[in-house]
């Protein structure tokens, strides 16, 4: 009898539960509609709508995805869209986009971009963002602009990036494996690399609720900026930065470098009209190497990088 009855309680709770699942997908689905392929100030369309995830998932899924901002001209088309959150952690949620992708902006330039594989993540507060990852294999983007007289190929066998807010500040890191950088039709415009970047903006968490990263002046702390290539070159820096609010950057970032004739052969390769300055400042760099491993302090002066209180170079402003 107690088994029976075991047996009926679960069976009604069962019961409930899917009746109150479906109630809400359809209240979910009706809000959805609501809200996506409708004309308004942001065009967003969703065709094929269709809520899933029973039983311990909520989420839907569209054919295609298409946005329109008609105050700024920018759109987006791209394949199938999929979301989905789990029945206990609604503020958590895993998206996941097909491609191609295509990007047309305001400015008559346009990227298109395909991958094997994109995936996102996210948590949410009431408010905003609390947390965000993006992870995609095989990805390849092609970026056209009337300022460049060709355009601009990426590929990469594998990308990230995660963002989160700790306190008033913003953490973010990137990394990408096996990057290439070209022109279409044309050769590499850097050999094959993989890098990683771990930064720091103070007072930056608000980018998560939406307000621009660089609207003031900001600062923060560069954790670590590693760049890797198959022949074994290797170079690493971090240290404090600040970018002022005409764009320059300053700091000063611990830098090591491996395999310095290799650093020299590349850089030749990138800037010819620059020969005898960076093989004057390879040079230096020997002197300071031990097993043609060095460690220098590099340091930014409103864009001027200087090393020993030699002028090597000069960043653009942001």
């Amino acid at each position: 009898r107690k088994i029976r009855r075991l047996g009926i309680a679960v069976a009604i709770v069962v019961a409930l539960y899917s009746v109150g699942w479906f109630f809400v997908a359809s209240k979910f689905e009706t809000f959805l509609k609501d809200h996506l392929n409708t004309r308004g100030p942001v065009d967003i369309e969703c065709p094929g709508l269709a809520t899933s995830g029973f039983p311990f998932l909520i989420g839907f899924s569209c054919d295609k995805t298409e946005f329109a901002d008609r105050s700024t001209g920018n759109a987006l088309t791209a394949g199938a869209f999929r979301a989905a959150a789990r029945i206990y952690s609604p503020g958590s949620a895993v998206v996941e986009l097909d491609g191609p992708a295509n990007v047309s902006l305001s400015d008559g330039s346009s990227l298109s971009a395909q991958w094997k594989s994109l995936r996102s993540s996210f948590s949410a507060g009431f408010s905003h963002l609390k947390t965000l990852s993006v992870v995609g294999e095989a990805v390849s983007l092609n970026y056209l602009s009337d300022a460049l007289p060709d355009s601009i190929d990426a590929r990469a066998a594998h990308g990230e990036l995660h963002v989160r807010g700790t306190g008033d500040d913003l953490e973010a890191a990137v990394l990408a494996r096996n990057l290439e950088f070209g022109v279409e039709g044309g050769g590499p415009v850097l050999p094959m690399l993989s890098t990683s970047l771990q930064i720091t903006f103070d007072g930056k968490a608000g980018l998560l609720q939406g307000r621009p990263l660089l609207a003031t002046p900001v600062g923060g702390q560069l954790t670590s900026f590693k760049i890797e290539m198959p022949d074994g070159l290797y170079g690493e820096m971090s240290g404090p930065y600040e970018i002022d609010e005409d764009g320059y950057i300053s700091g000063e970032f611990k830098t090591r470098l491996e395999k310095l004739d290799l650093w020299e052969q590349h850089l030749l390769k990138l800037f010819p009209d620059g020969g005898s300055t960076i093989s004057g400042v390879a040079a230096l760099l020997r002197g300071l190497a031990k097993d043609d491993k060095v460690n220098v302090n590099l340091v930014v002066d409103k864009g001027t990088i200087t090393l020993s209180m030699v002028p090597i170079g000069k960043i653009p402003p942001f």
